[in-house]
């Protein structure tokens, strides 16, 4: 949702005049941001199979390439590197190895269970934490440690653990894609994937892709 936020309680607040200190808050960029809160599962959600999928497929073709070259500069007879793929089975046995992969990431997305995503987006940039509940397993599944010292509890009284903080300052974003039919946006920096996903909710999807484009344009006109 759109707040305005207090610097002097380091709160915020839905109103221009802070809720908590009663400080009048200017309607200025400084002091408005987006703030919301998206729960999501990772095996449900399909940017996140695709990418792991693809960084799989990447993986495997680089070895077998790996494999190809190695052949052909070491090997005495050149013919047979060219017809080893054919003939020595490495290509049914990599795509048994493929599907066992993919079966095996299907199942690692599956034990992360459900997170959840906390947005802000301000004057800087876009900002995002990770929340997930405290399980050894979900942490197994996600290569990130069990650490105690980052569990807190939720509104609700609930235990939820930080696992990760990601941030993008808009000066560094080189492209944005809008996914209306998604629900969701994503931004990109200069030589790299997607960096970071947006998932705003429906009724304010206009709202924060406005809000996004206003600062992406500004920079430009820099």
């Amino acid at each position: 949702m759109f707040v305005y936020y207090c610097k002097k309680c380091k709160r915020d607040s839905s109103t221009q005049v802070c809720e908590y200190c009663g400080t009048p808050l200017a309607a200025s960029p400084q002091n408005t941001r987006f703030k919301w809160r998206h729960i999501r599962t990772p095996l449900g959600d399909t940017p996140t199979l695709l990418e792991a999928v693809k960084l799989l497929v990447l993986t495997e073709v680089s070895l077998l390439l790996l494999v190809f070259l190695g052949e052909l500069i070491f090997s005495p007879d050149k013919r047979a590197a060219v017809t080893m793929f054919a003939t020595s089975g490495i290509l049914p046995s990599a795509l048994i190895f493929g599907f066992a992969g993919i079966a095996l990431v299907c199942l690692a997305l599956a034990l992360q269970g459900r997170e959840e995503l906390h947005f802000v987006l301000d004057n800087r940039g876009a900002h995002v934490q990770t929340w997930i509940k405290p399980s050894r397993i979900k942490c197994f599944a996600r290569f990130v440690p069990y650490e105690t010292y980052n569990i807190a509890v939720d509104p609700e009284g609930n235990q939820r653990m930080l696992i990760s903080e990601t941030h993008i300052l808009w000066s560094d974003v080189c492209r944005m894609e809008i996914r209306r039919h998604a629900c969701r946006i994503d931004l990109y920096r200069p030589a790299s994937f997607r960096f970071m996903s947006v998932y705003p909710d429906r009724q304010e999807l206009e709202a924060i892709e406005n809000y996004t484009k206003s600062k992406l344009q500004k920079l430009v006109k820099r």
